[in-house]
């Protein structure tokens, strides 16, 4: 979900105006449509960066505590970093193949007890009711923070259907009909099968079956009884894995077996992990890859075509339910834990966004570990940049992706990197940027059918370590006219400058500390506060072009620049 974005006062340090630097080389030319293409996206949530946390992670990410007696303000603070920029608090689904495992024990005196599995997944959860009051606590959040829970289907004894009945009460008393957006019923059903919990002859069928009895259920002894709004709808269905890669598990395959027979599903959800620790898998090309981005996330176009296909379903959401660079929890560090996965996820976000999806998964480690402390991890950078791109405009917000061209000429640039780390001076001598659309990506942002930000991010691999100075792609891009507004009329709050902040780190894509965006950093040390790196620029203002009101910028090796046109 999105919003609009006046940056925060904190992002309004460091204010900096560089000076123009000219020399012949190859640059980008983007050139954004004033007003939005019939291609670009339909209206965007404000609060599209929302996040998606495993039910037996959950205790850790609301509360500190090993019975969880203290709110988490770490994770507080972030979440209100985001809603600053958005407007609106980030969504949460609490969920997971845990979620489906979990047993509801009202005589059980720990709020949470769980027996370890394979790839960090539980084999079994259990929770008494104080877990759900502790973690659902108003204190814990951002006001107008929303909940989807997720609700065991995965069990077929006797008592199954009980448990997830106790479970959604339990649930619904802590949240409140004013914060649940939605309750989910099981996860990944698809993989059933492999985990030997359902016959092999387990079908998409068999799920709807199943699915259509829990849920009426829930809705006939819990939401009704509460007095839920009938009018509303209050379930999310589906939640397969793989994004329907297995063809029997699909979008449609589930509607053409009724899921939705009784009009009770506000959204569905797929889940996304585009790799994991396979010896193919790199950091450069598998995930520094706006092409590999594009594809895997194009895999969702024919579940959103389908579900606009009708009008019994052109008005159900598409949610990436689930979605991350690590499918097993392998803690990939390497890719997970760098700048360059920050790259990734603001790529993934905003392309995801242009398709018309949600998208989620969190992005620090709540509280420290025997092996780790508590952070803030690199993809949360991603998340910010992101959160900022989208905004908190009050109308409707579209984001497109943008052609790149690139031709070789004399130009003039505003160099807003030299200052930073003292490494980014490109010479005659350092290897060419690959400037294709594999290596660099863009986008444009706009408000109530109104062009106002760019973001630019340049996936070419460079480290602390490599043996050149970090080379920069140069980007030259067509803006409509400053005082002109969408309709071509005068509009005296335009400026003959933009504004720029840039998402960097000093060693590069490979880099698991010192990332800033927009000379911002945030710690564990400050509780998720913002704090202002000096040593690094901060917002930059960029002056248009005297003669066609044109801005040219770098963007480094391994960076990506959020532009504001509006100065």
């Amino acid at each position: 979900m999105m919003k609009q974005s006046l940056s925060c006062p904190v992002y309004l340090l460091g204010l900096l105006v560089f000076p123009l630097v000219t020399c012949t080389a190859a640059q980008v030319l983007i050139t954004p449509p004033a007003n939005p293409l019939d291609s670009a996206s339909k209206p965007v949530a404000n609060n599209f960066v929302s996040l998606s946390i495993a039910i037996h992670f959950f205790q850790d990410y609301s509360r500190i505590g090993t019975e969880g007696e203290l709110p988490n303000t770490f994770s507080r603070n972030l979440l209100s970093s985001l809603q600053e920029s958005t407007f609106l608090a980030p969504e949460i689904r609490i969920g997971g193949t845990s979620a489906d495992r979990t047993t509801y024990v009202p005589s059980q005196n720990t709020t949470i007890l769980q027996v370890s599995g394979a790839n960090g997944i539980p084999l079994n959860v259990t929770l008494n009711q104080k877990w759900f009051q502790q973690c659902f606590d108003e204190e814990n959040f951002p006001s107008g923070t929303k909940f989807i829970f997720d609700l065991p289907l995965m069990r077929n004894d006797s008592l199954a259907l009980n448990n997830t009945i106790q479970g959604s009460k339990w649930a619904l008393g802590a949240i409140g009909e004013r914060r649940l957006e939605a309750f989910e019923i099981g996860n990944e059903e698809d993989l059933y099968v492999g985990q030997g919990v359902v016959p092999a002859n387990w079908t998409v069928v068999d799920y709807v079956a199943r699915w259509k009895i829990f849920s009426s259920a829930v809705s006939e002894r819990v939401l009704v009884p509460s007095g839920l709004d009938s009018n509303k709808k209050w379930f999310q269905g589906l939640a397969f894995s793989g994004l329907g890669a297995n063809p029997a598990w699909t979008t449609q395959t589930a509607f053409n077996a009724n899921v939705n027979e009784n009009s009770t599903l506000k959204s569905v959800s797929l889940h996304n992990y585009p790799a994991g620790n396979a010896p193919w898998v790199n950091l450069g090309n598998t995930f520094m890859n706006h092409t590999a981005i594009v594809a895997n996330l194009s895999q969702v176009k024919d579940d959103i075509a389908f579900l606009g296909s009708s009008p019994s379903t052109d008005d159900i959401v598409f949610n990436l339910g689930e979605t991350n660079i690590d499918f097993t929890n392998l803690n990939m560090d390497q890719f997970e834990g760098v700048l360059g996965s920050a790259l990734w996820t603001i790529d993934y976000i905003l392309f995801a966004a242009s398709l018309g999806t949600t998208f989620g998964y969190a992005a620090w480690q709540p509280i420290a570990t025997t092996s780790s402390p508590a952070k803030v991890r690199t993809p949360w950078y991603g998340l910010k940049f992101a959160a900022e791109a989208i905004g908190s405009h009050q109308g409707p917000i579209q984001i497109a992706p943008l052609d790149i061209v690139v031709v070789t000429s004399n130009l003039s640039f505003t160099n807003t990197n030299t200052t930073a780390f003292g490494n980014s001076t490109q010479t005659q001598s350092d290897p060419a940027q690959l400037l294709t659309s594999e290596k660099i990506s863009a986008y444009a942002v706009y408000e109530s059918s109104s062009l106002a930000r760019i973001a630019l991010i340049n996936f070419n691999e460079w480290n602390g370590t490599t043996p050149y100075p970090r080379p920069s792609a140069v980007f030259r891009i067509s803006l409509p006219p400053s005082n002109s507004d969408n309709t071509g009329n005068s509009s005296s709050s335009q400026s003959n400058s933009v504004s720029t902040r840039l998402l960097t780190a000093p060693n590069g894509a490979s880099a698991d500390s010192d990332l800033t965006f927009g000379g911002i950093m945030w710690n564990y040390t400050t509780q998720g506060l913002p704090q202002r790196v000096e040593s690094v620029p901060g917002t930059v203002q960029v002056e248009r072009s005297t003669g066609d009101g044109s801005i040219t910028v770098k963007v480094g090796a391994s960076e990506a620049l959020l532009i504001d046109i509006r100065g």
